[in-house]
């Protein structure tokens, strides 16, 4: 089984911590009748503290408790992933110790991919796994079409995120999504909902209402416990309405194109709406929550040898039988795509991607020097 840096760093700053101990009793015990305690401030004291921090520090997720990272919503950029987090499998089946390895991250929770999950003909199965985050990657026949599927656990709400192109709304620039995925450190991006195309639709970034027009479209929000809430077409219009919303749910961020296609275990799929084409066949994308910290962002397009796409119905009613309890409709068409260690993963429409204005993402928390590797 693979060990980690993380716990060789471990090893390694126990014994550091434990020496310096071990000195300062051998230094400062009591002599000559002194009562213990009598040193308080004393620099010996000083020292054994900051010990024991660090020891308290490198010993979490040896009692049984875990170490605690989370991303501020004011960096555009995560940490950047571990290179040697990152891996492949030809088979599903030979994927076994993933599983257990992201046992303790998955807290009980199933996943929707298994060692019997069957995959595309001739493609891999990717993943990455840290202590913050599982992410496995794979394509999936599915009816006529091949479904590619993210799914993703995190530690921490703080590791869903969204990303403008250019770091601000409005900024009018476009980039594809692997070209933002690769500019915010992304270990897992999907296409967004193509903000910048449209002039209505319900836009958060970080807790602050910038367009509010929510009278066409459902509304898919991320609150602080990283849950999708969800507004419907008409029951928002106004910025007063999106603002109260917004604060009396502890809204993040959103992201507004939609439909609603599967709330609390059932399918609610609109016979009509106001975009996306849903009675038509087109390459789909979505984003679905499978429990908490608990997520996939899934695409459907036409690749060898099969050629078809769905409808918004067709795409909803796959997931639906897939076991997914909650998902929520992205742009699709040429948009939608799915990135993985800044490489596209689904075939997208017309063979090349589109340049869009902003991706959903998710990062891991540890920061970048907890990858530097530690030499036994």
């Amino acid at each position: 089984m693979r060990k980690t840096a993380f716990w060789q760093r471990c090893v390694i700053v126990l014994s550091g911590v434990l020496t310096v101990l071990l000195l300062w009793t051998m230094v400062v015990s009591p002599q000559g009748g002194s009562a213990p305690g009598t040193v308080s401030g004393s620099i010996p004291q000083r020292v054994a503290a900051s010990a024991k921090e660090r020891l308290a520090a490198v010993t979490e997720g040896i009692d049984g408790t875990r170490r605690i990272y989370r991303l501020s919503d004011r960096d555009l950029t995560a940490p950047k992933p571990d290179p040697g987090c990152y891996g492949s499998a030809s088979n599903p089946a030979q994927l076994e110790w993933l599983l257990k390895d992201a046992g303790e991250l998955l807290a009980g929770q199933e996943t929707l991919f298994s060692t019997q999950t069957p995959i595309l003909e001739g493609s891999t199965v990717s993943y990455y796994l840290d202590e913050t985050i599982f992410a496995v990657t794979w394509k999936q026949p599915l009816g006529d079409s091949v479904y590619t599927f993210s799914e993703v656990k995190i530690a921490h709400p703080s590791q869903i995120r969204r990303f403008l192109a250019g770091g601000s709304y409005g900024s009018g620039v476009l980039y594809t999504t692997t070209e933002m995925a690769e500019s915010v450190n992304a270990v897992v991006a999907s296409s967004g909902d193509y903000y910048g195309y449209r002039s209505f639709g319900i836009v958060v970034m970080d807790g602050q209402v910038y367009r509010s027009r929510g009278e066409l479209l459902d509304t898919c929000y991320i609150d602080n416990n990283g849950d999708l809430l969800f507004t419907y077409a008409g029951e928002i219009a106004t910025q007063e309405a999106a603002e109260a919303f917004v604060r009396e749910n502890n809204v993040r961020f959103s992201l507004c194109f939609g439909p609603v296609m599967i709330r609390d275990g059932e399918l609610c799929v609109p016979n009509e709406y106001n975009s996306g084409e849903v009675r038509s066949a087109y390459a789909r994308a979505a984003l679905c929550q499978l429990g908490p910290l608990h997520y996939a962002v899934v695409t459907a397009n036409a690749e060898q040898p099969f050629y078809a796409m769905p409808t918004m119905r067709q795409f909803a009613q796959q997931l639906y039988e897939q076991g997914i309890p909650t998902a929520y409709a992205l742009d699709g068409g040429q948009t939608a795509s799915i990135a993985m260690n800044n490489q596209l993963i689904n075939q997208v429409s017309y063979g090349s991607q589109r340049r869009i204005s902003d991706i959903l993402y998710f990062a891991t928390a540890v920061p970048e020097k907890a990858h530097t590797e530690v030499t036994p």
